[in-house]
């Protein structure tokens, strides 16, 4: 069972590691509403403390006796259960470690601006630095597949999950780096994403939840 709310945002790249494995889950997605004076989130703290979870969060993944929270351990615990997209070795595992914080940064950059009420102003500047932040994910994509070598592993899911949020809000900032271009390309063309994507399962918007500025359209 993955639970989180009925948006892209940080339950998308679990979504598309499940899919990419085969795996059999379920959803429930939780849904938030905006109000005159904040938003309504009832609809999960009205069960937040009731699934036995240790620091209750969204994502959650439960998994049998097995519950997970924080997005990234969720991703670390399905490289393991499906050993085909996690590290095999140490050189392997650090690229993973190391990668990692690379892509949350990267990520939360982007997410932050997206959340913030002066998106508009803000994105100007944004849009200026993003060439000389895309070009390190460039020079490495050239020499390897995937970001931590020959093989995708859960890092991939979270840095696609991010370049293709990107690619809807600023169309065409990726004209410039073929590698990248190629590597989403070539992620999207992977048998079960390109077919979880054709998919009724597969939900293009909402990106962000209600109180960014920046949501994406409606469907």
């Amino acid at each position: 069972l993955l639970g989180y709310w009925d948006l892209r945002g940080l339950g998308e790249p679990i979504r598309l590691m499940l899919e990419h494995a085969g795996a059999d889950y379920v959803e429930k997605k939780y849904q938030h509403y905006k109000l005159a004076d904040g938003y309504d989130r009832t609809d999960w703290h009205s069960v937040k403390f009731s699934l036995g979870l240790a620091y209750p969060n969204l994502p959650y993944l439960i998994d049998g006796d097995v519950k997970v929270t924080e997005s990234w351990a969720i991703m670390k615990y399905l490289s393991r259960k499906f050993e085909k997209l996690g590290p095999e070795n140490e050189e392997e595992r650090i690229k993973c470690d190391v990668t990692e914080g690379v892509v949350q940064d990267f990520r939360q950059g982007f997410t932050s601006m997206c959340y913030n009420p002066d998106f508009e102003s803000l994105k100007t500047n944004y849009l200026r630095d993003l060439p000389g932040k895309l070009e390190m994910f460039e020079k490495n994509l050239s020499s390897s597949g995937w970001l931590a070598g020959p093989k995708i592993t859960y890092v991939d899911f979270a840095f696609c999950e991010t370049l293709d949020e990107m690619r809807l809000t600023f169309p065409g900032c990726f004209d410039k780096h073929p590698n990248l271009l190629d590597y989403l390309e070539r992620f999207n063309a992977l048998e079960k994403i390109a077919s979880y994507k054709c998919s009724d399962r597969f939900h293009q918007f909402p990106v962000n939840g209600k109180m960014a500025a920046w949501i994406g359209e409606a469907e």
